[in-house]
């Protein structure tokens, strides 16, 4: 080789801290090893150059030929990327030979890795270039940074995603596994030499990464603002990034300078219809199929066949990211992407159209998911519309704001009536249908939204205000002629009944819905038929309670989860009264199984209580006091009271379970049950845990102390029953501030949703 032999060739130098990426690093050396050209891309702003240039220093002594690096950032014409890589070669212009030929002739067969960065502006000539390269020098190595591919023979891709953002342990050394965290650290630091970093705000510290998407360059700019703001304050500002997130400096790139000049710069770079979808899929909230998209953003003038095609040009540019569930792509746009093209939106002639098209989306999904309540894929329901929650509340804040969506946000929310309760929404759905039969007080969809709201109540155990809405519900689905509306009513009027201890009432009123759910859809039948049973046990009727709970399985032969659950909860309780401790350990259990599947919690409360109950029937003291103490800790996570006919039920058992152990060790045993969190409750339930007694730890609960301050007030506001909207409010903070913090509780608590937080909240703000 000539001049590469003599010339020794330097990469670009790092001139601050380089932070993380030690699985990138190791996956830029192993591609190499095995292919010629590799091509770093992800999203503007995440480190690709900084990841090429540390990858290049480690890998220099691979490569003797020498490595040499040219930035593209400033080549404005595909016809001076030749020139500009020849002279990071230092090859010179001889007059009459093609700068590639003179650039393979001079690197001949040496082993040279070639570091080309920032191509995307230029990649059609950058691909031309290093074709000829790759084909005419054997040894040859190319490291590429691009917000795309190259589309070169034999290109491999690395996508260089975010810094992680969420710590691996929680406590004081979390500093250490949190990549983004020690990225604004140490900037923070460079800039602020007088920031310390305390518990506290390394939390708000960690809410900043977090919210940025442990996007790089969003952090270092955020970092910038420590000089004159405080992380709480950054917080604040972060719904308006753009303003926040700058800094100056005559050696800093131009589109580096601004977040908001980072993704101008890919917009730019785009192709009409790829920035048209850009600025369309912003209004969704958290993220989106192809079904989605072509529903929501397709057009005239963007066709279906034209929208995916700019989806792939988006997800090519690292627009949009791409993950799989359950077999099929799904879309996100990291946050700042999402608020550029929500800025771009808002102020175009379109933004009414697209939340109107958005809502109808919503509209169409949850009625289809409303179809599959009753049947065996009610979890793959459940699991859907949990994934796409945030986009069913931002359609839901639309309709309740705009002028002529209300009915439509009455339908949506009365759609998702099981789904409130199954996913421990309850609280949020109570308020999402009393706001919007508040704002729709002569609808013809008003009957179903009462039974709707009336049945939520009673999941609640309000008995007292599901009454009169059932009721309500009742009388005017009478008056319409809707039959389906009546036999809901007339259910959950007879569950009302149940709970208040009117069994005679309850049962009449339950056979009575059962024959009108009969020739409309048996399965809702069969649920009234578990309840039909649960009177009889309360009654003493063993046999006619399991010739009800058995009718009921035999009506949900194909039908949901949750029916079935209940039948076999109710035929294990039938066992238990005829001490057949076996098969009622084991219909407890197959129901608990259930549904942790439907992650049904009211179910789970049940099937805990019930087992207790078992546990005490064979004299398992210990155990039965603890099951108790953790079906105690359900019903307060739903929030609800324990049902009185369910209290009765268990009563002989828990007053044997109290004179056995005696006062204190009753009082102990049942603590330490209170304090379990779902997992451990459900675990313990079905024989796979045990628990260390509280009395063996001193001090608090070590759990209290995961929390700051801060996300103690949020904990205590969402036991409260407040939505992230309402909470936000409260602390006069951003509401994706107030989720970010429900968030971090749940991932620091080790929880699985709200209920559970609240069901927290309440424990540890009654024993500390």
């Amino acid at each position: 080789m000539g001049a590469a032999h003599t010339v020794q060739a330097r990469a670009g130098s790092e001139r601050n801290s380089f932070v993380g990426r030690r699985q990138e690093l190791a996956d830029v050396r192993r591609v190499l090893s095995t292919c010629r050209l590799l091509t770093l891309v992800g999203p503007g702003g995440v480190g690709k150059t900084r990841l090429a240039l540390r990858a290049t220093s480690e890998l220099r002594r691979l490569f003797p030929g020498g490595t040499f690096t040219v930035d593209l950032m400033a080549v404005r014409s595909g016809d001076l990327v030749a020139q500009q890589v020849a002279a990071a070669l230092h090859v010179r212009d001889l007059s009459g030979e093609h700068p590639t030929d003179q650039m393979a002739r001079v690197i001949g067969d040496g082993h040279v890795l070639l570091v080309v960065d920032n191509c995307e502006h230029v990649r059609d000539s950058v691909a031309t270039v290093l074709h000829s390269l790759l084909s005419a020098c054997p040894n040859l190595s190319v490291l590429g940074t691009s917000r795309l591919p190259l589309d070169v023979d034999g290109e491999s891709l690395l996508v260089v995603p975010p810094l992680g953002v969420e710590p691996t342990a929680i406590g004081p050394d979390h500093l250490q596994t949190c990549e983004a965290l020690q990225l604004l650290q140490k900037r923070a630091e460079a800039v602020a030499p007088t920031l310390r970093l305390t518990t506290e705000l390394s939390t708000e510290l960690l809410e900043i990464c977090r919210r940025l998407d442990g996007l790089p360059l969003a952090i270092e700019l955020a970092a910038v603002r420590l000089r004159t703001l405080s992380p709480e304050e950054i917080l604040v500002r972060l719904d308006d990034r753009f303003r926040l997130l700058r800094r100056s400096g005559a050696t800093i790139p131009e589109r580096h300078r601004t977040l908001l000049a980072t993704m101008q710069w890919s917009y730019d770079l785009l192709p009409e219809p790829a920035r048209l979808l850009w600025r369309r899929a912003s209004v969704f909230v958290d993220g989106f199929d192809v079904t989605a998209v072509e529903a929501v953003c397709a057009d005239d003038v963007l066709t279906a066949d034209v929208t995916l095609d700019a989806l792939a040009e988006l997800v090519d540019a690292s627009v949009v990211g791409t993950t799989s569930v359950g077999g099929a792509s799904y879309f996100r746009m990291l946050d700042s992407v999402r608020a550029f093209g929500e800025g771009l939106l808002t102020t175009s002639e379109e933004a009414p159209a697209l939340q109107r098209r958005h809502r109808k989306w919503c509209s169409a999904m949850t009625a289809a998911q409303t179809q599959r309540f009753l049947g065996p894929e009610q979890v793959v329901a459940f699991d859907l519309l949990s994934r796409h929650h945030h986009e069913i509340s931002t359609a839901l804040d639309f309709c309740v704001s705009t002028p002529g969506e209300e009915t439509a946000g009455l339908v949506i929310a009365s759609d998702l009536w099981l789904y409130w309760e199954a996913r421990g929404r309850l609280t949020e759905g109570r308020r999402r249908l009393d706001t919007l039969l508040a704002a729709c007080p002569d609808d013809s969809h008003r009957a179903r939204a009462l039974a709707v709201a009336g049945y939520l109540a009673l999941a609640g155990t309000d008995t007292k205000l599901a009454v009169p809405l059932l009721t309500q519900a009742r009388r005017l689905a009478m008056v319409e002629g809707d039959s389906s509306v009546v036999a809901m009513a007339t259910q959950y009027l007879g569950q009302a009944a149940l709970f208040d201890g009117e069994l005679d009432t309850a049962e009449t009123l339950l056979r009575e819905a059962a024959a009108q759910h009969l020739p409309l859809d048996e399965r809702l039948s069969a649920f009234c038929w578990a309840d039909i049973g649960v009177v009889a046990l309360l009654q003493g009727r063993l046999d006619n309670a399991s010739e009800a709970f058995t009718r009921s399985l035999a009506q949900n032969a194909t039908g949901s989860p949750w029916s079935r659950a209940h039948a076999l909860w109710g035929l294990g309780l039938v066992h238990l009264g005829h001490h057949d401790v076996p098969r009622a350990r084991d219909l407890e259990r197959e129901s608990l199984v259930v549904v942790q599947a439907v992650d049904d919690l009211s179910g789970s409360a049940l099937c805990v209580g019930a087992l207790a109950c078992v546990a005490a029937e064979e004299e398992s003291w210990d155990l039965a006091a603890r099951l108790s103490g953790a079906e105690r800790m359900l019903w307060r996570s739903i929030p609800a009271e324990v049902p009185v006919p369910i209290a009765t039920l268990h009563h002989d058992y828990q007053e044997a379970t109290r004179r056995a152990l005696g006062a204190r060790r009753w009082a102990m045993c049942h603590e330490e049950g209170s304090a379990l969190d779902r997992s451990a409750a459900v675990s313990l339930a079905l024989g796979q845990a045990s628990v260390r007694s509280p009395a063996a730890q001193s001090g608090p609960p070590a759990v209290v102390g995961l929390l700051t301050d801060r996300q103690l007030e949020v904990a205590h506001l969402v036991s409260a029953g407040l939505t992230d909207r309402e909470v936000a409010a409260r602390l006069v903070i951003s509401p994706r501030t107030a989720e970010s913090h429900v968030e971090h509780i749940l991932t620091r608590l080790g929880l699985h949703n709200r209920a559970e937080i609240a069901a927290w909240t309440v424990r540890n703000t009654t024993t500390s």
